[in-house]
């Protein structure tokens, strides 16, 4: 008996060292997992200063901005008659009062207010600071709590700022600022025929509830706050989904949350009835049109789809067929409900109005009827003219570029100002502001310079803000005049703290595609501490669009999508790799054939493009290792994940796929039915992840929040047990109480990190 134990002993002993040895190769070092943390989103952005500039615009001549240093928040208001900008809050005393209120210190560097507005004479402020609104006295710093609901809170102000439109359950409300009172607007909305705000499919309302955050109204205000355009959203014949929340607390039972949610093909998905509410005779008009199946654009909580002239006595609106090849202009009678159509457009995939997803409709409607209409008909994204009856008058832009954003329209000298990315060659994602006559005259470039432009334009477009940067050039802020002259240097943002940790930006570049003629754009990061003459392993950090791209154009400071993405990569690389992203063929904001290439086509999600630009990579680039490439992304990058993994097996070795929406039979019907197809057939099978389980040889870590109500975990769950069935080793990591927001929590980046150390 003696020996059998110490030969178990000994056996077991054998047995462990080849697993510590694994685990001790090629380690993580101290430094190492402390840079990966530094890169941390949130704490590398912190470590920018004056970078992001968002003017606020309180007079035609006149606008204030916030401005973030390393010691103190800086509160400019400029002057632009006069030529002058002057301090208008002083940090130090916001920061005691604030401290004084809440009980904790608080820096005037990290001012945490948000919403600040500037009263019209300039001597007070309102903010929302701690769960509440309050206003401060600008002479004596004194404060003032603003008591409301967190639904008012929620809710959208009149154009004249007297009153609030807000959701209060199924029924729409409106809180009198004058008075403190609250009154319904509408009364019979029922759970699942309500008024006023998206369906569940899109609203995410398990993290409604269980975060108690109310919804905000999907309504636009007519321009003399007397008429509220809305819809009444009728899920009641929409299936269900459910979560199960597992862990609500220690010895707790668990919970379930029961919701609509449509899928792809589903023969009832969420119908939105346009109503006009008329707050002074309280009639609830319905529109007379058929109802408004659920589109991508209603993937955003600002309703993009309707309104108003200038005089409210016309509603406009986009109705949207489902599977999004048709779309329709529509001009209501707010009073009698009467609708009739403009015009339409019709192609074999879908029709957008905008080349930004959840983007405000590139369509303007002209004081003498007149439309000003996007279209890829041409094959690229350009702005058309229309007449009142929707017959052609003329092209109004061409090329092989493409129209992002119309930004304003002088109906006064004829020009429309929009930005638009292609045209000055380089690199096709930077955006530039250009200007127009509505002939197609006159076309001119109004921002110079190799860089990405984010624009601000005054309301009386006598002038505009120019934030112009690269992702390897920090951002600039100027104040222009309409013909690009600077008038005012604003601020050039400051990043010598990351400077002095060794970072440098990420390194663009260029490689073609698959048909060795397109050109494709990436970023490449390395670490800190990075070596030449060492061998890297390289992690493709993904997301395959197909309605936006992956990689940073803009300088990262700010907290949006690809900024955390870029610092995401950073964070990666300081674990001792080469992180690439790039963005292949089926992505957005290029031509209409680039981007249809994945129409209809999910499961390719660019991946023989970004084997093909790693491979001529590692061609410049001696120190990339391809015999050891993982790939990582989340959501649709999860998705494209797993299929690099599961698809191209000899390429992809280790991978990381959180939240991916594995089958879109599966996800919303507003995406699925756009990018897949509609109607639904077995098509959609070439985009199911599961059924390529069988390929899997290398490493793969599925991570998924248990309540996610956006891509829900079932999507995780069968491709799991795909993978059992083909006997294949896999990982999984279900996160507690984590819906779809689970992407920048510090045990989730831990977790990711840590797979790739022990396997890439």
């Amino acid at each position: 008996m003696k020996f059998l134990i110490l030969y178990l002993l000994i056996l077991s002993a054998l047995l462990v060292i080849p697993a510590m040895a694994k685990d001790t190769h090629n380690p993580a070092t101290v430094h190492e997992k402390t840079m990966a943390e530094f890169f941390y989103p949130d704490n590398a952005v912190s470590h920018i200063y004056h970078a992001n500039i968002e003017p606020c615009w309180i007079r035609p001549d006149a606008f204030w901005y916030t401005d973030t240093g390393r010691d103190t928040t800086m509160f400019f208001l400029v002057n632009i008659s006069q030529g002058v900008r002057k301090k208008i809050i002083d940090a130090k005393k916001l920061s005691k009062a604030l401290s004084a209120v809440s009980g904790k210190q608080i820096s005037p560097s990290l001012l945490p207010i948000q919403d600040m507005e500037i009263k019209e004479d300039e001597m007070a402020i309102q903010f929302s600071f701690c769960g509440s609104i309050w206003e401060c006295d600008l002479s004596s710093y004194a404060l003032t709590e603003i008591s409301l609901p967190e639904e008012i809170k929620s809710g959208i102000p009149s154009p004249d700022n007297t009153k609030i439109a807000y959701v209060n359950g199924s029924n729409l409300w409106l809180y009198s600022k004058s008075s403190g009172t609250a009154s319904p607007l509408t009364t019979d909305g029922t759970q699942d025929y309500f008024y006023g705000k998206r369906s569940d499919t899109v609203r995410y309302p398990v993290s409604e509830s269980r975060l108690d955050i109310p919804p905000v109204p999907y309504l636009v205000w007519s321009p003399d706050s007397l008429k509220i355009a809305t819809y009444r959203v009728d899920q009641r014949n929409v299936s269900s989904l459910w979560l199960v929340q597992d862990a609500p607390g220690i010895g707790m039972r668990p919970f379930s949350y029961s919701y609509k949610y449509a899928f792809p093909g589903d023969p009832h998905v969420p119908g939105y009835e346009p109503v006009i509410i008329d707050l002074q005779s309280h009639a609830i008009t319905p529109l007379k049109f058929r109802s408004q199946p659920e589109v991508s654009l209603m993937d955003n909580d600002q309703n993009l789809l309707q309104w108003w002239d200038e005089t409210g006595k016309i509603m406009y609106s986009l109705f949207v067929e489902r599977g999004e090849k048709t779309l329709r202009l529509l001009a209501a009678d707010p009073y009698s409900g009467k609708v009739r159509e403009i015009m339409n457009e019709t192609g074999s995939s879908y029709i957008e109005s905008s080349l930004e997803y959840e983007g405000t409709p590139n369509i303007r409607i002209l004081a003498n009827g007149d439309i000003i209409w996007f279209s890829e008909q041409d094959g690229w994204g350009h702005l058309y003219r229309y007449d009142a009856n929707g017959s052609l008058k003329n092209q109004v832009t061409k090329g092989s570029w493409v129209v992002r954003k119309i930004l304003a329209v002088d109906e006064k000298n004829g020009h429309i100002y929009f930005t638009a990315g292609g045209r000055e060659g380089g690199n096709p994602y930077y955006q530039y502001l250009y200007r127009v006559q509505f002939d197609g005259n006159d076309l001119k470039l109004l921002t110079p310079g190799q860089a990405d432009h984010a624009i601000s334009l005054s309301p009386d477009l006598t002038c505009f803000i120019d934030a112009y940067s690269r992702a390897d050039l920090p951002t600039t802020t100027v104040l222009r005049s309409m013909d690009g002259a600077i008038l005012m240097h604003l601020t050039t943002a400051d990043d010598s703290d990351l400077r002095r940790k060794g970072w440098s930006p990420a390194e663009r570049f260029t490689v073609t595609a698959r048909d060795e003629k397109t050109y494709l754009y990436g970023l490449m990061f390395r670490p800190t501490n990075f070596d030449s003459t060492k061998k890297y392993p390289v992690i493709d950090v993904v997301y395959p669009g197909p309605y936006k791209i992956v990689t940073e154009t803009a300088y990262p400071a700010s907290l949006t999508w690809n900024s955390k993405l870029y610092w995401t990569c950073q964070m990666l690389s300081e674990l001792g790799y080469i992180v690439v992203t790039m963005d292949g063929l089926g992505t957005a904001y290029r031509s209409k054939e680039f981007h249809d290439v994945s129409y209809g086509n999910l499961s390719d999600c660019g991946l023989p493009d970004h084997i093909t630009g790693l491979k001529q990579l590692a061609t410049r680039y001696s120190y990339m290792d391809l015999s050891r490439v993982g790939i990582y992304g989340k959501s649709a990058g999860g998705f494209m994940a797993a299929q690099a993994i599961l698809t191209y097996p000899e390429f992809f070795k280790t991978g990381v796929a959180a939240s991916g929406n594995y089958d879109c039979r599966l996800y919303g019907s507003f995406w699925g039915e756009k990018y897949e197809g509609y109607p639904v057939t077995d098509r959609y099978l070439e985009q199911v992840t599961a059924l390529k389980a069988s390929n899997l040889s290398g490493n793969l870590l599925l991570m998924t929040g248990d309540l996610d109500d956006n891509v829900h975990p079932s999507m995780t769950m069968q491709l799991a047990d795909s993978l059992e069935q083909a006997e294949k080793k896999y990982d999984l990591m279900v996160l507690t109480n984590k819906n779809h927001d689970l992407n920048y929590d510090p045990y989730y980046l831990k977790t990711m990190m840590r797979y790739f150390v022990s396997h890439l």
